[in-house]
Formats: C-alpha cells, sequence, structure tokens
C-alpha cells in the first residue's frame, strides 16, 4: 500500500472541508476587520477578501429581515467564481456561458461540482466599483494615462468603494430588484457561494470600471431558477 498517496488523499480532504477562515466569522465580526474597510485596489484587487465581503453582506441583509444566515459551500463557490471570471474575461454578461457547453447554465455549472442540492438560484449583478452620484464627469489625464472620475464643479476625484461598501451596494441592488430579493431572501436556501470579479485594466476606457458579481444559492428540495 502507498502510504504517501493516502496521505496526499486524506490532505486534499480535510483541506477541501476546510472553512476559509473569513466564512468562519459572522458578518459583523467580519464587517468590523480593518481589512473590509480598504479601498479595493482596482488593478490588483484581493477577490478573496472581495468574495467574502459579498458572503457576508448578503447575510447581514438576511440577518435585518429577521432569516437564519446562509451557510458557505465551496462547490457553490466555485461555480460562482467560475462565472464571474468568464464574463469579465469574454466580455459578456449573462446567466448564460455560451463559450462553455459544459458550463452553460448555472445548474450545470453548479451540478458539475456537487449534487447535494436539488433546488438552486443565481443571482448575477454589474456595479461600477467607482463611489459616485448618478451624474459625474470624467476627464482623461495624459500624463498618468489613465481617466479620472470626478464632481464636474468642485474637481473632486471620485475614489474606488471599499469592499465593505462596494459589497454592501451590491446587495442593495438585489434587494431592490424583486427576483434578486426573492433569492437573497429566501428561507429556503441554506448555502451560498458568492464572487466578484472586477474588469481588467481599470481606468484606460472612458466608462468607469465596474465588477460583474455572482450568487449561487443552494437547498435541499425545490426547483431551480435564476435571476439577473
Amino acid at each position: 500500500m502507498n502510504w504517501w498517496i493516502i496521505f496526499q488523499l486524506y490532505h486534499w480532504i480535510t483541506a477541501a472541508n476546510t472553512i476559509p477562515a473569513y466564512y468562519q466569522l459572522t458578518d459583523e465580526a467580519f464587517f468590523a476587520q480593518p481589512a473590509s474597510c480598504q479601498l479595493i485596489a482596482l488593478a490588483n484587487p484581493d477577490t478573496l477578501l472581495l468574495d467574502a465581503a459579498l458572503f457576508h453582506a448578503t447575510n447581514e441583509a438576511r440577518h435585518h429581515a429577521g432569516l437564519q444566515p446562509l451557510q458557505y459551500d465551496l462547490a457553490l463557490y466555485l461555480a460562482a467564481s467560475s462565472h464571474a471570471e468568464s464574463m469579465i474575461k469574454m466580455k459578456y454578461y449573462s446567466h448564460e456561458n455560451l463559450y462553455s457547453l459544459a458550463e452553460l447554465t448555472a445548474d450545470r455549472r453548479i451540478r458539475q461540482r456537487t449534487d447535494r442540492f436539488n433546488w438552486t438560484a443565481e443571482n448575477i449583478g454589474q456595479y461600477q466599483t467607482i463611489d459616485t452620484p448618478e451624474w459625474f464627469g470624467v476627464r482623461r489625464n495624459a500624463r498618468m494615462g489613465r481617466y479620472e472620475y470626478l464632481d464636474s464643479e468642485t474637481k473632486q476625484l471620485y475614489q474606488p468603494y471599499s469592499y465593505a461598501d462596494f459589497a454592501r451596494y451590491a446587495v442593495r441592488q438585489w434587494l431592490a430588484s424583486p427576483h434578486h430579493r426573492a433569492n437573497l431572501l429566501n428561507p429556503a436556501y441554506s448555502h451560498v457561494g458568492c464572487a466578484g470579479r472586477l474588469s481588467p485594466n481599470p481606468y484606460v476606457e472612458l466608462h468607469a470600471p465596474f465588477g460583474r458579481l455572482v450568487q449561487n444559492f443552494g437547498a435541499k428540495h425545490g426547483s431551480s431558477q435564476a435571476s439577473n
């Protein structure tokens, strides 16, 4: 018997079942962490921190609605992160991934990774990562080789959201949409995976940089649905 193979297999299984540290916190404890209050470095974001912020902002909203928190699930997280990455890389925004038949739909993406959930749903969103009002100015900084987003009257530059603020902003947008809200606040769901990926090369285009975000929900019984 090859004990080294057994050891490696045991290590892989235990690692896969280990819940990452961010997800072991309550939403209140997570948002009290200084890391969550950092402004997002748009050119080099901490995607693991962003994903955790989306998870905790989701549970924060459920907490305020008097619902049980959702549990982190690795398979749902991997399905969400795969789709968020695909939407950014291939430059599309849709529940359907036309670039991969195996990952065409949310149901396929989830079932590729787990068969534990009979009822699944997906929310997606595309939201600006610069904290601006609805109307704002844009100018080209030739010396820096980038666009800047500013108050047209005061010329004050607008900055990126913090990880916490961006996640909470995204959840507010989902809550304002009936279909997204129905998924996010559905008491039947027990698990979730959240992921966000940001537009590459921020500040090089006229439009403000943005993120494409995914929530995948899972429950044991029911039927699938998706909202964008």
